[in-house]
């Protein structure tokens, strides 16, 4: 049990650090340079959000080695979003899973060679509560916005912003999103999942006028109501335990 904590606490590091707390211009810079200040800064925020929330000081080393690792990754990421022919979200979600998989596989090795002490032990629950409600705010959005880019499903002219060269999701969009799948996942934690549909029915409601967009806000509903829902069930699951 004492793993998965540790695994759900670089979890949030690793959202935080790498969504909620990396400025959007870092990433675009680090699309343009293969090696540049903004992957130092970008990875010495990932070092912080590591150590602090593995809420151990004996971590200390194997969150310098993930930060190692994390560098590295993002240098070859930046190379072949300059070099190669694919798609940046092909990158992206590859970039992500060679993440995932290197904080796993240190929290794991670290577990193994010494045992865990907590300066503060938080229950499993609520660290499930939280790494749910960070994965619903900016990381939710930056997820559906390389899906739409991966499947081609292009912002209609109406919705999108001239001066948005990458087609990020319209702010409003952002907002709206962000919130919803909020109300999603508390009102899936307290049991109202009939409240739910009252959601989806008001969006449906005040959205789905211009059939120019139907398609492409639908989809964004469904995905953004997708996540919260799995993640308010799975937290669900964990909480009970």
């Amino acid at each position: 049990m004492i793993l998965y904590q540790l695994l759900l606490l670089q979890f949030i590091a690793h959202l935080l650090g790498d969504f909620v707390f990396q400025p959007h211009m870092w990433a675009l810079k680090k699309k343009q340079k293969v090696f540049s200040w903004h992957h130092i800064w970008h990875v010495l925020v990932i070092f912080i959000f590591s150590l602090i929330l593995s809420l151990d000081f004996g971590f200390l080393p194997y969150a310098i080695l993930l930060t190692a690792i994390h560098l590295i990754t993002d240098i070859l990421k930046s190379y072949f979003q300059i070099n190669g022919s694919k798609k940046d979200s092909f990158y992206f979600f590859f970039d992500q899973a060679i993440h995932i998989i290197c904080f796993v596989s240190i929290s794991v090795l670290y577990s193994y060679n010494q045992p865990i002490d907590f300066i503060y032990d938080i229950p499993i629950k609520y660290l499930a509560i939280a790494f749910g409600f960070v994965l619903c705010a900016k990381p939710a959005n930056i997820f559906i916005k390389n899906i739409f880019q991966h499947l081609a499903i292009n912002i209609p002219i109406t919705v999108a912003s001239i001066k948005d060269e990458n087609k990020d999701l319209p702010n409003a969009g952002k907002l709206i999103g962000l919130m919803e799948r909020f109300l999603v996942l508390a009102l899936i934690l307290v049991g109202q999942y009939s409240a739910v549909g009252l959601i989806i029915a008001a969006k449906s409601i005040l959205r789905f006028r211009d059939n120019k967009k139907n398609e492409y806000v639908l989809v964004g509903t469904l995905l953004s109501f997708g996540i919260a829902t799995l993640l308010g069930i799975i937290i669900s699951l964990i909480s009970v335990k």
